[in-house]
């Protein structure tokens, strides 16, 4: 069974690191990403092997619609430079897409709280602490919270964690 991935999720967590102008441009490249998180099935693939194939698609791709320079307009019409960390970092944002898919039951929760830990992943947090709280003592999600705002910039997790 295929996973329920919508273009407009793909294209929400494409825009902060592309512009909106480049990735409505682009349509075909999240038409392509969000048919590769929809064939995800936990069964048969891993997170990592599903992220690793994001990151190398992504790369890929933006190489080819950049002309080789890895630079987009953003939003605030300033140009940027596409590295490495920011591909790692969008890949986190469109497993995010398909972690937020997820059904919060015990084996999901176990391999998400599992990926989270090998792959330090701020979207694996994310939704361990607002979908799988439940799962955890008070101390512990205090303890998430707080390994969330040690390692990542207050603009990554503001919205869902301090709001």
């Amino acid at each position: 069974m295929a996973m329920p991935i919508d273009v407009s999720d793909v294209r929400r967590a494409l825009r902060p690191w592309l512009g909106a102008l480049f990735v409505e441009a682009n349509a075909a490249l999240c038409d392509e990403l969000a048919d590769h998180l929809r064939q995800y099935a936990p069964y048969r693939q891993s997170l990592e092997s599903l992220r690793d194939g994001l990151e190398s698609l992504l790369i890929t791709r933006l190489n080819g619609l950049t002309r080789r320079t890895m630079t987009v307009a953003t939003d605030n019409y300033t140009r940027r430079r596409l590295r490495l960390d920011d591909i790692r970092e969008m890949a986190d944002d469109l497993m995010g897409v398909v972690f937020d898919g997820l059904t919060p039951f015990s084996s999901n929760f176990i391999k998400l709280n599992d990926y989270s830990l090998r792959a330090g992943s701020l979207n694996a947090m994310r939704v361990l602490y607002q979908k799988y709280a439940s799962f955890y003592t008070q101390e512990e999600l205090d303890f998430l919270a707080s390994m969330i705002r040690s390692a990542y910039p207050r603009e990554r997790y503001a919205a869902w964690l301090d709001g």
